[in-house]
């Protein structure tokens, strides 16, 4: 039987996590990339193209709030940057300011349903990219 939350539980648990990517030397980070998904954080980048990097404001996301099964917390502004390379926007990992990673999610333009939303998933080299959105939802468990 899988675990279930309570509210502030679920709240806690996502604040601790995306507090934990102001922790570090640095500022933590974001990056997009194309092709598919490893199967968690802990797994290398491997034939997969690294299209942005985005270096996120601390704090990076506010305090999480309840929704519905769960609870969110929404990245703070994050400014534009120029992509690196061209190819289709699929997924994220975000990384902490000492380049650890801590969670990957999926990247949508803003009709999508990507826990990141870009103007636009087709990313072209030298132009540049904005997030329009960013959330991190940590499930109830129900």
């Amino acid at each position: 039987m899988a675990l279930k939350f309570a509210d502030n539980a679920a709240a806690a648990a996502a604040n601790a996590i995306v507090d934990g990517l102001d922790a570090g030397a640095g500022a933590g980070s974001v990056e997009i990339y194309d092709g598919t998904r490893p199967a968690n954080p802990s797994v290398a980048v491997s034939t997969q193209t690294k299209l942005v990097d985005f270096v996120l404001p601390e704090p990076s996301f506010g305090d999480a709030v309840g929704v519905t099964g769960g609870a969110r917390a929404t990245a703070e502004a994050i400014d534009p940057v120029n992509a690196a390379a061209s190819g289709t926007a699929t997924w994220f990992r975000a990384f902490d300011g000492d380049g650890n990673a801590w969670f990957d999610g999926d990247v949508s333009d803003t009709a999508g349903s990507g826990d990141m939303k870009v103007t636009s998933t087709a990313i072209v080299s030298g132009v540049e990219v904005s997030i329009v959105s960013f959330t991190f939802t940590q499930p109830k468990g129900w």
